[in-house]
């Protein structure tokens, strides 16, 4: 009764209010902006409709990926100072959703909008809509992008709009079957428009008439085969040009691909661009086909600064070609993929007139096809003074002058992977062949522009910020080997050789690098001991990767020609030697590294023959994940548990993925003291000793996720931790005791584990003290400390009442509290979120059934002696005469058991193997060997006399046994085959007429079973003599229950008494 109840309230709650910080506003999320507007995310929340919000407030409304398909006129009334609203991916359509999903539109009622009158930004992209809805004025930003409309006709009534994105609406993954269209009375409508996006959809010709306001424009993936002079003509604001890939090259296409009739290219007019000569800055004709480039095409557009000119047929261009002449603003250049089918040429051949481009910063000539790179080859670019980075990615290069590329002085990368290079003449691949005819890359098509400002990751002034000395409430990020890489080489002279046919390094591999600082060498074939030679020439190198070879570590004079520049250093994936069985390895080299400070060496599979022990006095970042310290560390051997005790500055460790079952205790107080960051996650630990762990009084970042660890220990130890992550573990419990130390603790992650009840004063006290140790973090109603809770199946009851009222009142961050902190006990409530718990309906259940409580008690204190002094022998002579009666009626050996007696004679068929496997494993296990009450049963063949005749034996197990269980197949349950079940089933109905005893109790092995007369109305009469035996594993200890009631109890006393009256 109460678990209906609490579940008829908890749906109920669903759509009323809640005593939560923004109740109004549940299942969904509120951020406070800093002018004190409420932005309100409702995403992928499942909702069906648009909650009825009522908030002067709210300026932002996120209702992404849910399931709505109908906006109501009144949908959005509460809201009249709304300036964002999306509600995209709602109802994809067909070709692009899964296909379990059925096929929907959204459909929008014509005043669904007009209210908000505030409103500036629509984002309806992923909506299966057809037309345009009715929109606002004020308007200025529309998405409808992945959608179905493909011909426009009437305006959109919004002469204040400034970006109209419209791409992929008619494209072969969401096909229309027709030419897009577009009136040009709509774009008379948009004066101030300033973007418009019309990529990927069947566009054949330029719109006509397009604003003169525009700034950028889309028109990729098309099927435009024509660029006349008045194509853009008066654009005279135009800013980006995207023209990519409408006729284009198939041949390197990853996608379906759409060539121009007869595979001709985009044809392009001289003056296509004429009118954009003051203001054009980036502009895409990549993947147009385009074997040569018109006459003075770009000598009018002073201003442009990005260029794509990609998978086209330029090769021939790119050698001898003019148009460079007409680029000096250019600031990046991109070739890529414009080689010539069936030909690699002998070297690169670049056009003097390259040399007129200035500015150029960025060079792209990847997958030009080119054997050579000679000095003829780039002393074109010497003369440019401002080139930095040089992409030669991909041309099977098998031969590169280091010298020539020395020339170029303001070069900060060199892009040389996935070529040929050797650096040997034993293994030199050049050869005269052509590419072959097969020959596809796999290059995805991208449209998007290049970036002239690169993102870039902050310098170090002298190492990695993470390296620096620990500050109070400082915990540093973990960090990967791609970051160091970032912060080092961004700025720096950087050499790309991954990639190619390496096979060993010599002091002469690099000569003419000498200004080098970060080299990648991953990839390659070099398979070497290190001797302290290869490297003579690099006494600038920082950064060196060398991960995916097959290196020696044992010399320990490797890497010694560099020790006083090297801080970098990847060897991961370097497995080779160390799988080799009786194979010895030693990492003494590392001591010899004073300037090191990152080392990886993950993924290296070292498990047994190596250096005891880690030394170096200047690491402080050391990946080891991917390894085998679970061999190292067997309690069989100890000669490892001091292993990174050498390291005496170390701040962070990963050990992840090293198959740990266990972690010793001893290895924790051997680590260096100076560690900070600690990843033990991605094994299969089972055990972990908290105890240990204050001996690391700098620690303040662990992780231990991914593992098996099921419970935590209930004890006080000291806990200087700011980042604990148990998530994905297999946590049942969190002790309170077990965070009471934990002062200084802002993140716990907790989730994707076993949690079912959480007691709050089990959390650490800084996540109740609120903004005094948790400031205000990205959002302004959300503190520093975050919680992470979700993906836990929570027992949804008043029990957990506190717990719903924390998570509601707290100002902790807790990701997808709305979404997917749900209950998942009881199974009637599963699903839904523990915020709809109604903290009122607990406090009246568990205060009115207080109040009854201490009623009774009240009235049986004032009764009961009242009683006893009143009527106290009456009281006792009733008493006595109902005991002496109840006695009368018994049996005089009915209170005993005789050694000849047994609880139950358990009938069955002896022949059937699969019954007899069930009541000697389970039903004797379950009802003599456990539980509080425990049975003797009587079976044939194990109870019966040998020697006595057969109805003999069954006589006295009958009669022996308080009841008799007759356990039943189907269809032979009852079948005349076993004679010994129908003579028992004959004696005890003997029985019940002789001595009125009712002792039967069936048991249905099988779900179907025949409609015998007698079985149907044994159900009726008795129906708790009838039990079935379930197939589902957790029903099964209710059936167990079921039948030790059965044993015990009276039948007739449970008889249906609508069905009969007595029987006697």
């Amino acid at each position: 009764m109460f678990g209906h109840m609490l579940y008829l309230v908890l749906i109920l709650n669903q759509f009323n209010v809640f005593a939560t910080l923004h109740p109004e506003f549940y299942p969904c999320e509120i951020h406070t902006t800093e002018d004190g507007h409420l932005n309100v995310d409702c995403r992928h929340r499942r909702l069906a409709n648009i909650p009825k919000f009522t908030s002067l407030s709210i300026t932002s409304l996120n209702l992404n990926e849910n399931h709505i398909h109908h906006i109501k006129g009144a949908a959005l009334s509460g809201l009249p100072n709304l300036r964002h609203l999306s509600l995209m991916w709602n109802c994809l359509p067909d070709r692009l959703k899964e296909q379990r999903w059925p096929s929907c539109s959204l459909k929008i009622d014509p005043d669904a909008f007009s209210g908000l009158k505030n409103l500036t930004s629509l984002q309806l992209a992923g909506n299966s809509l057809k037309t345009i809805p009715p929109l606002p004025k004020q308007l200025e930003v529309l998405g409808l992008e992945f959608n179905n409309i493909f011909h426009i006709v009437k305006p959109l009534g919004t002469p204040l709009l400034k970006q109209l994105l419209l791409s992929k609406n008619c494209f072969y993954a969401n096909p229309c079957y027709q030419s897009y269209f577009i009136d040009p009375r709509v774009f008379q409508d948009l004066p101030e428009l300033l973007n418009l996006t019309l990529s990927y959809n069947n566009v054949t010709v330029v719109p006509p008439h397009l604003p003169l306001s525009l700034e950028s424009l889309d028109l990729g993936e098309n099927k435009i085969t024509c660029i006349n002079k008045e194509s853009f003509s008066d654009l005279k604001h135009l800013r980006h040009l995207n023209l990519g890939w409408n006729c284009q090259r198939c041949d390197h296409a990853s996608e379906p691909c759409f060539p121009c009739p007869n595979n001709q290219s985009l044809n392009l007019h001289q003056d296509a661009f004429l009118d954009q000569r003051d203001s054009l800055i980036s502009l895409s004709l990549r993947g147009n086909s385009l074997r040569t480039l018109p006459q003075r095409l770009f000598a009018r557009l002073r201003k442009l600064q990005e260029l794509d000119l990609s998978d086209n047929f330029l090769a021939y261009a790119i050698q001898n070609g003019t148009f460079y002449e007409e680029l000096q603003n250019v600031v990046s250049l991109s070739l890529l993929y414009n080689y010539e089918p069936l030909r690699s040429f002998p070297e690169l051949i670049l056009s003097p007139s390259i040399e007129k481009m200035t500015a150029l910063r960025e060079l792209y000539l990847s997958g030009l096809f080119f054997r050579v790179l000679s000095n003829q080859s780039l002393a074109p670019l010497v003369q440019l003074p401002n080139l930095e980075s040089l992409e030669l990615r991909m041309n099977f290069i098998c031969s590169v002058s280091i010298d020539a590329i020395s020339q170029l002085r303001t070069l900060r990368r060199v892009g040389l992977s996935q070529n040929m290079l050797a650096f040997s003449s034993c293994f030199s691949t050049c050869t005269s062949e052509a590419i072959p005819s097969n020959y596809q890359t796999l290059e995805k098509r991208d449209n998007r522009q290049l970036n002239l400002q690169t993102q870039k990751v902050a310098l170090l002034s002298s190492e990695p910020n993470t390296m620096q000395d620990s500050q109070e409430d400082y915990c540093p990020f973990y960090y990967s080997m791609w970051h160091f890489k970032k912060q080092i080489c961004s700025k720096n002279l950087f050499f790309d050789l991954s990639q190619n046919n390496i096979p060993w390094l010599n002091a002469s591999t690099f000569r003419g690098m000498e200004k080098v600082v970060c080299i990648d060498l991953s990839y390659n074939y070099i398979s070497q001991t290190l001797n302290g030679r290869q490297f003579t020439h690099l006494s600038k190198l920082t950064y060196l990767n060398m991960a995916h070879n097959r290196i020696d570590l044992y010399s320990e004079k490797a890497f010694q020609e560099i020790s006083g520049t090297l801080k970098a250093l990847d060897l991961s994936n370097n497995e080779f030697h160390f799988v080799m069985k009786g194979m010895g390895h030693r990492f003494t080299f590392l001591s010899h590294l004073p300037s090191l400070k990152i080392l990886s060496l993950a993924n290296n599979h070292i498990g047994l023959r190596i250096s005891n022990i880690l030394t170096s006095a200047s690491l402080k970042y050391l990946d080891f994940s991917g390894n085998r310290l679970d061999i190292m560390w067997d309690s069989r051997r100890d000669q490892y548990l001091h292993f990174f005790q050498g390291l005496t500055n170390l701040t962070q460790l990963d050990i992840s993925e090293n198959q740990l079952r266990s972690f010793p205790p001893e290895v924790i107080a051997n680590l260096p003291p100076s560690l900070q960051v600690l990843r033990v996650d991605s094994n299969v630990l089972s055990y972990f000793p908290w105890g240990n762990i204050s001996v690391l009084e700098q620690l303040c970042h662990l992780n231990l996720s991914s593992n098996m660890l099921s419970f935590l220990p209930s004890m006080h130890f000291e806990l200087r931790l700011v980042i604990l992550d148990l998530s994905h573990n297999r946590l049942v419990a969190i002790p309170k005791a077990f965070l009471s130390q934990a002062k200084k603790l802002k993140n716990l992650m907790l989730n994707h584990n076993q949690l079912k009840i959480l007691d709050v004063q089990a959390l650490p006290s800084s996540f109740h003290t609120g903004y005094t140790f948790c400031p205000a973090g990205q959002h302004k109603n959300k503190s520093s400390c975050k919680l992470v809770l979700h993906a836990n199946p929570f027992t949804c009851s008043c029990v957990i009442s506190g717990f719903a009222r924390f998570l509601r009142e707290t100002d902790l961050d807790i990701p997808h509290l709305t979404t997917e902190v749900h209950c998942a006990y009881p199974e009637s409530l599963a699903g839904v979120n523990v915020l709809s718990i109604d903290l009122h309906s607990c406090q009246e259940i568990f205060g009115s059934l207080a109040f009854l409580c201490t009623l009774l008690l009240t009235l049986a204190a004032t009764s009961i002696p009242l009683l006893k002094h009143l009527y106290g022998w009456d009281l006792w002579y009733c008493i006595q005469i109902l005991w002496t009666g109840h006695k009368g009626h018994t049996p005089a050996d009915g209170g005993s058991m005789t050694e000849n007696q047994y609880d139950a004679f358990v009938v069955f068929d002896t022949s059937n193997k699969a019954v007899r496997d069930w009541i000697y494993k389970e039903m004797v296990v379950r009802l003599e060997n456990r539980g509080r009450w425990r049975f003797r049963l009587c079976l044939e063949e194990r109870d019966w006399l040998p020697g006595v005749s057969c109805i003999e034996n069954l006589h006295k197990a009958v009669y022996n046994s308080r009841k008799t269980v007759f356990v039943l197949t189907s269809p032979s349950g009852c079948s005349h085959e076993s004679g010994v079940i129908r003579q028992a089933f004959l004696l005890v109905q003997q029985r019940l007429l002789d001595e009125k005893v009712d002792v039967a109790v069936l048991v249905l092995l099988d779900l179907l079973f025949p409609k015998f007369k007698y079985l149907q109305m044994r159900k009726r009469i008795c129906k708790k003599s009838v039990l079935s035996w379930p197939k589902n594993p957790r029903v099964q200890p209710l059936f167990w229950n079921n039948l030790r009631v059965a044993l015990v109890s009276d039948n007739v006393k449970a008889y249906n008494k609508n069905v009969t009256e007595s029987f006697f």
